[in-house]
């Protein structure tokens, strides 16, 4: 049994070292983070006013 285990171990170690020198991701553009956080400030203040304004059990 404990040669399975060691088996697995083997296995397992070389299927990762395989996929970590795999793992260099080329950086890309993304998401601009000011522009990101001024949508969603917009959204929630908009949210924030349509609660406010036309809650019906004022």
């Amino acid at each position: 049994m404990l040669t399975s285990m060691v088996d697995i171990y083997s296995a397992t170690h070389a299927a990762h070292a395989v996929l970590a020198e795999g793992a260099a991701v080329k950086e890309h553009s993304g998401i601009n983070p000011p522009l990101n956080g001024a949508i969603v400030l917009g959204v929630l203040l908009v949210l924030l006013f349509v609660t406010t304004r036309l809650n019906k059990d004022r």
